[in-house]
């Protein structure tokens, strides 16, 4: 990392651009509802150039997205060049578009990791991306790639009403596909979702997903990467995170999400209410910069609070956790009711914080003098 992105106060450590809208399934649970390619995608000239600018910024990670990724025709292209400017690349595909000339590629590129969306059993999966087949395509992406045995590969599932009661059995097709990481996200109320809002877990239901993935940790079957919207603190929450503090949301500080007609958000989850601007106007680098932009993690208040995370001990560190949770939850940026902390607490249960935890909430609290804002990693 050069001394110039050494010295920066928030560089983009990780980035997920959407390189295409274009999706050929129709999934209930997309967060950005796609389907049909924008009429005004990057073209292959304005994306190479902004992978040469990602890369010059110290954007360690740059996983491309969609949409499908693979309908775009130059990602092979765009994931060499970003090898080559010393980034890793990564890629997430719902696998339908994947055989044996795609896996190929994979290899030759070497991606650092490749994200294969699969959520359920056959029914369940088909259902909830539209596409018959969809769940035997993913499958078989999978094997496929097993079968090479030099492709990094994980299942990533996004958890609702419509699959959670079929975790068991989905770990155990993984596991019998030869998949050895699975990350787990939940599903939030934002894109096609909003159309199916009953199917957004509820806070009863929560735990017993925070349950499912510390049997599943402790099994020690399959590699479990929790996604940054589950568990935050409390007792169970901590111990989804390995006891370690949990920090948030880092979206427009460390994490950068770009859009396939180049619009900048803090985090490609996040709606269109949150674009900072376009790469076509200003730079990425610019936008970036701009000290008016990703507000409200780079400049965060007890004011921004509300609810229990309000008042809660916890505010400093993990800011409400999710944004993209909170928002859709509760339309504020923390009041996220989808904490294990606030969960148990509501239930008289608990927990005496950890020696590095504790450490931690009394050295930001004596630095703040009591006061909420943003805390840095």
């Amino acid at each position: 990392m050069s001394q110039e992105v050494q010295e920066r106060k928030y560089y983009p450590h990780a980035v997920v651009w959407e390189i295409t809208f274009a999706c050929n399934m129709r999934c209930l649970h997309c967060g950005t509802a796609a389907g049909q390619k924008r009429s005004d995608e990057l073209t292959h000239e304005e994306a190479i150039a902004l992978v040469d600018e990602l890369c010059g910024l110290g954007a360690q990670e740059i996983t491309l997205s969609g949409g499908e990724p693979l309908l775009r025709k130059d990602w092979p292209q765009l994931a060499q060049r970003i090898i080559d400017g010393g980034s890793k690349a990564y890629l997430i595909t719902n696998g339908y578009a994947v055989d044996e000339k795609i896996v190929d590629e994979f290899e030759r590129i070497n991606f650092t990791n490749i994200g294969v969306s699969f959520d359920g059993t056959e029914p369940t999966h088909n259902h909830i991306r539209q596409r018959e087949k969809s769940f035997k395509r993913a499958k078989n992406a999978m094997q496929m790639m097993s079968d090479r045995g030099n492709i990094r590969f994980c299942a990533i599932t996004q958890v609702s009403n419509m699959n959670l009661n079929e975790m068991d059995e989905i770990k155990q097709i993984l596991q019998d596909v030869g998949c050895r990481q699975w990350r787990i996200q939940m599903t939030t109320s934002t894109g096609r979702m909003k159309e199916q809002d009953n199917m957004v877990l509820t806070t009863d239901k929560f735990p017993y997903l925070v349950d499912k993935l510390l049997e599943y940790k402790e099994e020690g079957k399959i590699d479990i990467d929790v996604g940054e919207n589950i568990g935050f603190y409390g007792c169970k929450g901590t111990q989804l995170w390995d006891g370690k503090p949990y920090f948030g949301c880092f979206a427009g500080m460390r994490v950068a999400g770009i859009t396939s007609n180049g619009e900048v958000r803090g985090c490609l989850s996040m709606p269109e209410y949150f674009n900072e601007g376009n790469i076509r106007d200003s730079s990425f680098t610019e936008i970036w910069d701009d000290p008016n932009n990703f507000m409200y993690n780079r400049v965060f208040r007890s004011s921004d609070a509300g609810g229990w995370c309000k008042e809660c001990k916890y505010l400093p560190l993990c800011r409400g956790g999710c944004a993209t949770t909170s928002f859709s939850a509760t339309n504020m940026r923390a009041n996220n009711p989808y904490c294990m902390y606030q969960i148990e607490k509501a239930n008289g249960i608990e927990c005496e914080d950890n020696e590095m935890i504790q450490s931690l909430l009394d050295h930001v609290h004596k630095q703040l003098g009591g006061k909420v804002e943003t805390v840095e990693k």
